[in-house]
């Protein structure tokens, strides 16, 4: 008696367990909550990161590729085995009594009592075995609720997470192509240029911002989201914030700050910064910039000067000095890029892929 009543609480736990992550994975997935998910995600994302460091180039991504869908999976299985197993444990005390087969001889063996539960789980319905008093017949009905209601929402949460990721794609992909396939920020802004003036850069800037505002609460709604490593690196998280940023970057520090003082003041610029920082306070929190060495900041001045020239060429307005803007693009990129480093060393990009050379 007191072995039956164990296995029942035990069994209890595990399927209240189970129901908490489903619902903190599925119903409330920005609570960061999940006592299964967490660990899982973990535990996968280790294990392919390991892999990954003895790979280089193409090879690791197309194994990284994988690491947010087979995150998902196992989410996925692990739930259905633990409530198999859970309500196995509470159905076991009751075999040959209680639950008994149709025709024959009850097998009270714990292969029967995984095999009532998954037909119950996955509502396929109790098969040559059926409950026989009123209190587990309600228990088998409940099992099959609960396991209708678990796939379904998986289900729900599948198409979620890979619209998000679709969107997030979308978005990344347009913004590669607004700089001419090159990820340069300066081209971008060039490109924008109109007889010296800058007439849809506020509307470029509230495009930008609002990529990022959206990738912001898709990973915080999402947190697996994180996981899905792109094969083609423009497609990427980092990416989008480096160009973003360094679109920002180069507005403040190599334009005419008195010619486009209404640019410069506008919100648009402002929610573009404001967004980016919020993200990467979400993705890579407590990660204060990092001063930049003497030959990243040579590297930096370089293209302080290239995005002047570039530009001036355009016909836009830019400072007096190219050194001056160069010093300026230096210490405003100081401000985030060891930030967004950190982001893709986490997501296991390589940086000499991320940033183009000019």
């Amino acid at each position: 008696m007191i072995t039956d009543l164990v296995q029942w609480a035990v069994g209890a736990l595990v399927v209240a367990a189970v129901l908490q992550d489903v619902f903190s994975t599925v119903l409330f997935p920005g609570s960061g909550h999940g006592i299964l998910r967490r660990p899982l995600s973990r535990w996968v994302w280790r294990g392919f990161r390991a892999v990954a460091h003895g790979l280089e180039g193409e090879r690791r991504r197309d194994l990284l590729a994988y690491s947010g869908p087979v995150q998902i999976t196992v989410n996925l299985i692990v739930w259905i085995l633990l409530l198999t197993v859970g309500w196995a444990l509470v159905f076991h005390p009751a075999l040959g009594t209680q639950i008994v087969a149709s025709n024959g001889p009850t097998d009270r063996g714990w292969a029967t009592a995984l095999y009532y539960s998954g037909y119950a789980l996955t509502t396929l319905g109790v098969g040559d075995i059926v409950a026989r008093s009123d209190l587990y017949r309600l228990l088998t009905v409940t099992e099959a609720a609960i396991g209708f209601a678990t796939l379904t929402m998986a289900i729900t949460y599948f198409l979620s997470v890979y619209s998000a990721l679709t969107q997030r794609k979308v978005s990344a992909g347009q913004l590669h192509h607004r700089t001419y396939g090159t990820g340069q920020a300066a081209l971008l802004l060039a490109g924008l240029g109109r007889d010296g003036e800058l007439p849809r850069a506020a509307d470029e800037l509230t495009t930008m911002g609002g990529a990022l505002q959206h990738a912001l609460e898709t990973h915080a709604a999402y947190p697996v989201l994180r996981y899905f490593h792109q094969r083609q690196v423009y497609y990427s998280l980092p990416r989008m914030l480096l160009v973003a940023l360094e679109t920002e970057t180069i507005l403040r520090s190599v334009l005419d700050p008195a010619h486009y003082r209404q640019l410069l003041a506008s919100p648009s610029l402002a929610g573009l910064r404001g967004a980016a920082d919020q993200l990467l306070d979400s993705l890579v929190p407590q990660a204060a910039p990092v001063p930049a060495g003497q030959q990243q900041a040579e590297q930096w001045s370089r293209r302080g000067v290239d995005a002047w020239e570039q530009l001036r060429a355009a016909g836009l307005h830019v400072r007096a000095d190219a050194d001056t803007a160069a010093r300026e693009y230096v210490t405003l990129r100081s401000q985030w890029d060891s930030r967004v480093r950190r982001l893709a060393d986490t997501m296991v990009y390589e940086w000499s892929t991320m940033e183009p050379a000019h």
